[in-house]
């Protein structure tokens, strides 16, 4: 269900925005707070308690997945300044020839994909999904989706990958099923409710740098708490890859994440070390149908 964000909450959000924090006693939807904590968009700390900014995109993106469209703190001032009821499309094209500000909430749901011909049990029937190179499979939040206990549901960053999927298959075992989902950058708020429901092995695929490994270790591992097992890939070459790329840029943008450790992965840990050591990073895309040369 969409959180209803007032005109209270566009200007308490817009306050934040602007000077990275304000106390938590100004923020009155609780349930909105709640979806900005899940997804790391900000963190709660101090006495009085303070509300930090901690990721302005992934803040508007929650927004959107309510249905508002959000892209920069001047796309706030539509819905302090204009009444907070839910706009037609004819009323807002009359303000806003350019662009809607109020979306429809049916992309609220799961996108994934497959490698091959994937048996589920969707809304109760048992039906089939199939791999479709270029694409995903969009199910909406109101559908139902179970899947046997044998079938591995893999996190994705990035949609492209998820979209060509099968230039990946090198990285995973010919004999288990997946599932690939999407965990995108503008997270829907039915992902993360799916991801907490789920019980079975659960694989993060994202990017080989700290930024990637934070959103594994403190927005996605919380939420697996049913999970019978959860891992981040490592593929086994992946120390060489990321040394014959030698990409230093993306790792000077991620100092504020140098304290992040996982202690219960020694595997993961390895790769931290690895990165801070030598400062390097690579992006999941770059590891499509790559071999070492």
């Amino acid at each position: 269900m969409a959180i209803n964000i007032t005109k209270k909450n566009f200007q308490t959000i817009k306050t934040l925005l602007e000077d990275k924090y304000i106390a938590k006693n100004l923020f009155s939807s609780k349930k909105l707070l709640e979806e900005f904590i899940g997804c790391n968009c900000v963190y709660v700390s101090g006495k009085p308690a303070l509300i930090y900014l901690n990721d302005a995109e992934a803040l508007f993106g929650i927004v959107k997945s309510n249905g508002y469209n959000v892209n920069c703190i001047e796309d706030l001032d539509y819905f302090i300044e204009e009444k907070n009821e839910p706009k037609s499309r004819d009323e807002i094209a009359d303000n806003y020839s350019h662009t809607k500000r109020v979306e429809s909430k049916s992309f609220n749901g799961l996108m994934i994909s497959v490698f091959d011909k994937l048996e589920v049990n969707y809304n109760d029937k048992k039906q089939y999904f199939y791999a479709l190179d270029g694409s995903g499979l969009f199910l909406h939040y109101t559908s139902k989706l179970q899947l046997d206990d044998d079938v591995i549901v893999v996190g994705v960053e990035n949609p492209q990958v998820l979209w060509y999927i099968n230039n990946y298959k090198h990285l995973f075992e010919n004999d288990k099923k997946y599932l690939f989902l999407c965990i995108s950058e503008y997270k829907t708020t039915y992902q993360y409710k799916w991801i907490e429901s789920f019980s079975g092995e659960y694989i993060h695929f994202g990017d080989f740098d700290l930024a990637g490994i934070n959103i594994y270790l403190n927005t996605i591992v919380p939420k697996l708490k049913k999970v019978k097992s959860h891992s981040f890939l490592i593929p086994d070459n992946i120390y060489e890859i990321i040394k014959k790329k030698n990409y230093m840029l993306d790792y000077s943008n991620q100092t504020k994440y140098l304290n992040i450790t996982s202690k219960e992965d020694k595997n993961l840990q390895k790769l931290i070390e690895f990165i801070k050591s030598h400062k390097i990073t690579i992006e999941q895309e770059d590891l499509s149908n790559y071999k070492i040369v």
